[in-house]
């Protein structure tokens, strides 16, 4: 009985860690174009526009690139569609109603998957993500499906993994 009590202690932790590390990503993100901050890491905080409206990414690419995401709730649990952050703690994002205009309400529909799609656009960070992540992706087709995929490690999803491996590691300063 004591072993479990602390294994569930230990996985709260876990838990309350891995929320903290996605809040500070998140708010690191905040206000900045997360496709310049790939693509020009070390002018951040020149780059104040919305990635939406970046010159750095043609916008409808880009949307027909995101139709090919699609997580399994079964395995990611709730993902908010909007900005693909798990749905694991009401203080990382406010519980946004079914069927409510989402894009309107959401904090981060301007920040993660555009940050993803410029990872995979940019030679350098494309081929970094590639060795620290162990896989090859060929196209963006296949990017997208390992972003969702079920093999999931230690993340709800990987694109939170890449985004905490960009944002925590690749990124050559702090927030």
């Amino acid at each position: 009985m004591l072993l479990v009590k602390k294994k569930k202690v230990a996985v709260e932790l876990d838990s309350e860690d891995y929320i903290a590390r996605l809040q500070k990503a998140l708010d690191g993100m905040d206000g900045k174009c997360t496709v310049c901050i790939v693509q020009m890491p070390a002018d951040t905080n020149e780059h104040t526009h919305l990635a939406n409206r970046c010159l750095g990414v043609n916008f409808n690419q880009y949307v027909m690139w995101k139709k090919n995401i699609c997580y399994k709730s079964d395995v990611h649990g709730p993902v908010y569609s909007c900005c693909h952050v798990p749905q694991i703690d009401n203080n990382l994002h406010k519980w946004i109603s079914p069927g409510k205009p989402t894009i309107t309400k959401c904090p981060y529909s301007d920040h993660t998957l555009f940050l993803a799609y410029a990872v995979y656009h940019h030679t350098p960070t494309h081929q970094a993500a590639e060795a620290k992540f162990k896989s090859i992706w060929p196209s963006d087709v296949e990017y997208a499906r390992w972003l969702c995929d079920i093999r999931v490690k230690k993340s709800k999803t990987n694109t939170m993994r890449l985004i905490l491996w960009f944002i925590e590691e690749y990124l050559p300063h702090s927030w």
